[in-house]
């Protein structure tokens, strides 16, 4: 894939310490400063985590400083796969780079048969489906606007059929990772940034939301290296963040799964 010269905008936002920019056409604000594009990089894709909001050294720079490759922060704010693979302009980065970080997100904020999110903020609900108004007659969907609302929601109704929607929410999600897996023409290292062991089981509500081993595995079998840190999450934070140490062990984890002058 052969991609033009990338425009790149950038604005100050409430956090001084943090600036967000625009590659290309996309619409989506992510974590700054800039970051060349015209050589080798490290595309890392991911979540809140990723983004770090409030962390003034997240682990795209510290990975870079280790690497000696450019890392490029495409973390954003309570993200799914879906603001990823509807993005052409991420799409184009992710093929193009040399290797691909990708945080395991979790399931609940991708538009799937039960009920469809907002494009860009993956954890907006946007509007039920039939099928989901036929599962749940009995639920009023008009006060919902996130995501994680919904399920809640969902389960204290009935919990049995609660089961098919997370049926649903888990297969639309390894299909939608296999989907950002399969762009990448570098190696994948698929990494695991959250406050519970990956080989316990997916507790509804716990980060990443509904993702099991299984899940993982089925990554694995696409060509993604897992990479796991597990983080205790910063003093009285909510929602549980990680924080500056956090992510300087994952950065060191990355690198050396990576390995030096990455071309």
């Amino acid at each position: 894939m052969v991609v033009g010269p990338m425009t790149l905008h950038v604005r100050s936002v409430r956090n001084a310490r943090l600036t967000t920019c625009n590659y290309g056409l996309s619409r989506v604000a992510f974590r700054g400063p800039r970051r060349p594009t015209d050589g080798a990089y490290v595309a890392c894709i991911g979540s809140s985590e990723t983004f770090a909001r409030n962390v003034t050294q997240p682990f795209p720079n510290l990975l870079e400083d280790r690497t000696g490759t450019v890392c490029i922060n495409l973390g954003q704010q309570m993200a799914g796969p879906d603001l990823f693979l509807q993005d052409e302009a991420v799409r184009a980065l992710i093929h193009d780079a040399s290797a691909m970080v990708l945080q395991v997100m979790g399931a609940a904020n991708l538009s799937n048969r039960f009920y469809k999110v907002h494009p860009r903020r993956n954890d907006r609900f946007i509007a039920p489906k039939p099928a989901l108004r036929q599962l749940y007659p009995d639920v009023d969907f008009t006060d919902v606007a996130f995501t994680g609302h919904l399920l809640t929601k969902l389960v204290e109704k009935d919990p049995v059929r609660f089961s098919q929607v997370r049926a649903v929410l888990q297969r639309s999600w390894i299909r939608r990772m296999r989907q950002l897996v399969g762009l990448a023409k570098g190696p994948v290292h698929l990494l695991w940034f959250a406050p519970r062991d990956p080989r316990s089981p997916a507790v509804d509500g716990h980060d990443p939301n509904l993702v099991t081993p299984k899940m993982l595995g089925a990554l694995e079998e696409a060509g993604a290296k897992l990479t796991t840190v597990i983080y205790q999450g910063r003093p009285g934070a909510l929602p549980q963040s990680p924080d500056a140490d956090d992510h300087r062990r994952v950065a060191s984890a990355l690198s050396k799964a990576m390995g030096r002058g990455l071309k």
